[in-house]
């Protein structure tokens, strides 16, 4: 991973968003040795995973975070929004990055399955940022009150008042229609402003944008690609988006109120 060096400290960083699928495979195998694999193919400087971890008996009863952290040494912020017993399941932050905080957030909506979203407070040389990772539900109700959430005065537009920011994850966006509007009008689209608009799910054959990145206007997006690769197409059922973005030289200059998070206790 290379961070390009600047008279101002770095100003470019690429990004990805995961979702691993607990580790288990389209061959039905689990192996979270190949999701690590897949990550270093990746080699971004801060990754959104989420199913993370396995709450169904489907794998071994593993902290999924941990594991990946070790294997890739680094970072690793994880909000489990299910536990069941000694299992775990949720979102998490990968980064090798200084981490000087994080806060978890409940996207949760009656009678439907527990959301969330984790958010880390990330140093790009000098630089702070915000970076969230969400995993949205299924349905178009759930989602159209978890984006309200999302986007509301608690959350984003909160931390966008203080550093730039980026928001990945799932947002199980099967076609483009009002929800995705709405984001759109807080945020911009990496996939639109890159003009590249692939689509990541299912991995072998994909026909669904299910996987966004969103920044704020503080971001210039330098390139944006879906990771197709043999170990890729197997290791999830999803493909991981990746974005490289650099800072735009007007946003370096930020004000000095930042609302910090605790940094998350493991």
């Amino acid at each position: 991973m290379a961070l390009a060096a600047e008279t101002n400290g770095p100003t470019e960083l690429t990004v990805a968003t995961y979702n691993i699928h607990g580790g288990i495979g389209v061959d039905g195998r689990f192996d979270l040795g190949r999701i690590a694999s897949v990550l270093q193919e990746v080699d971004a400087d801060v990754v959104a995973l989420q199913e993370v971890g396995d709450v169904r008996g489907k794998g071994p009863a593993i902290n999924q975070a941990t594991a990946l952290g070790e294997i890739l040494g680094c970072v690793m912020i994880y909000q489990p929004t299910i536990l069941r017993g000694d299992r775990a399941y949720g979102n998490a932050i990968a980064t090798r990055l200084t981490v000087e905080g994080s806060r978890s957030y409940d996207l949760s909506v009656r009678k439907r399955e527990p959301r969330g979203c984790v958010r880390a407070d990330i140093r790009l040389g000098p630089h702070p940022l915000h970076v969230f990772a969400v995993h949205l539900g299924l349905s178009r109700a759930e989602q159209k009150a978890q984006a309200g959430m999302l986007l509301g005065a608690d959350i984003v537009r909160d931390a966008a008042v203080a550093w730039p920011l980026v928001v990945m994850g799932d947002f199980n966006f099967w076609f483009p229609g009002p929800i995705a509007r709405m984001v759109r009008r807080s945020l911009m689209d990496v996939a639109v402003l890159g003009g590249r608009r692939e689509r990541t799910f299912p991995s072998r054959l994909p026909f669904l944008r299910l996987d966004r990145i969103y920044v704020d206007d503080a971001w210039e997006v330098s390139a944006v690609h879906v990771h197709r690769t043999p170990l890729a197409r197997v290791a999830s059922d999803h493909l991981p988006l990746v974005a490289r973005l650099r800072l735009r030289a007007e946003a370096i200059a930020l004000p000095a109120r930042a609302e910090r998070g605790v940094l998350a206790t493991p």
